[in-house]
């Protein structure tokens, strides 16, 4: 081979051509640019593409917003308990608290000021049979069954033949409702 001549050289056609490097991000201000021009030129299908993109590059940065506060809330919150363990801790290591079911504190660092409450909660009584007695009224629904079960309900259907048809927690709480109207303990 000559010294002028260069090799034969053949490209190879399945070889992949390099990627092109990826277009940058456009900003939010020339996607609004963009979206002003597609609305001049009246193509909505561009306007909602754009808005798609917007809307997106928008739930992004508030999504990083968030869980940065709540990586710095969870930090703070850390020393927060650390100080109030510190504080606490022996009161609780004597038994002085003993008789509480729990601490339940408050600030909300606005008007009022902090709050702090030790409760004892009494125990609930259970009763064999469903009907359980309510949360506010000292009666219960088994009870008010067995004075107005047969009166009617709706369309024709006793108290307490709707109770028993659906043990759907509403259903059986709107009967109980009407059962507290029709005993006199709510308005």
């Amino acid at each position: 081979m000559a010294k002028d001549q260069k090799p034969n050289v053949v490209e190879n056609p399945a070889a992949p051509a390099p990627a092109p490097a990826p277009a940058p991000e456009a900003t939010i201000e020339q996607l609004m640019a963009d979206m002003k021009s597609a609305i001049n030129r009246n193509d909505f299908k561009a306007v909602s593409q754009i808005s798609r993109q917007i809307d997106q590059r928008n739930r992004a940065t508030e999504k990083a917003e968030l869980v940065a506060k709540q990586a710095m809330a969870a930090e703070v919150a850390d020393k927060v308990l650390t100080v109030f363990m510190d504080a606490v801790g022996p009161m609780i290591d004597s038994r002085e608290l003993d008789a509480f079911d729990g601490i339940w504190i408050s600030h909300d660092f606005g008007e009022q000021k902090p709050t702090c409450r030790l409760v004892k909660t009494v125990a609930k009584t259970t009763k064999a049979g469903g009907g359980g007695t309510g949360k506010k009224f000292d009666i219960s629904t088994e009870d008010m069954l067995n004075r107005h079960g047969s009166e009617e309900y709706k369309d024709g259907v006793s108290f307490k033949e709707a109770y028993d048809s659906n043990t759907d927690k509403n259903w059986r709480y709107a009967i109980r409702t009407k059962l507290l109207k029709l005993e006199g303990i709510i308005g």
